[in-house]
C-alpha cells in the first residue's frame, strides 16, 4: 500500500470512528434516557405523584451495530432493576440487523 493510500485509509477509519461515537452520544443514549423517563413516568430529577421508581446511574456496554462497534454505551438503570430497553435485547452484544447480515453470509 502506498503512503498516500495508507493515509487515506487511516483518515477513513478515523472518520468512521467519530461517526460511530456521534451516533452513540446523540442518538442511542438519548433514546435510552427517553425510555427510562417513560418507564419511570418522570423525567430526570422530576418528582411527580405517578413516578414509579428512581434512577440508579448507568452501566457501560459495547454494542455492535450496522454502523460499527459502539464502545462504552451509557445505559441507564433504575433502583429496582426493572428497566429493560427496547433498543437491544438484554445480554446481547449485537443489534438484530447485524445478526441477520452475519447469518446471510
Amino acid at each position: 500500500m502506498t503512503p498516500k493510500h495508507e493515509f487515506e485509509h487511516e483518515v477513513k477509519r478515523d472518520v468512521e470512528a467519530r461517526v460511530r461515537q456521534g451516533i452513540k452520544a446523540v442518538l442511542l443514549e438519548e433514546v435510552l434516557e427517553e425510555e427510562m423517563a417513560e418507564h419511570l413516568e418522570a423525567g430526570y430529577r422530576e418528582f411527580t405523584p405517578i413516578r414509579r421508581g428512581e434512577r440508579n446511574g448507568h452501566y457501560q456496554r459495547n454494542l455492535l451495530t450496522p454502523a460499527g462497534k459502539i464502545e462504552r454505551l451509557e445505559v441507564p438503570r433504575d433502583r429496582e432493576g426493572e428497566f429493560v430497553t427496547k433498543v437491544f435485547e438484554r445480554y446481547k452484544r449485537m443489534t438484530g440487523d447485524v445478526e441477520e447480515a452475519i447469518l446471510e453470509m
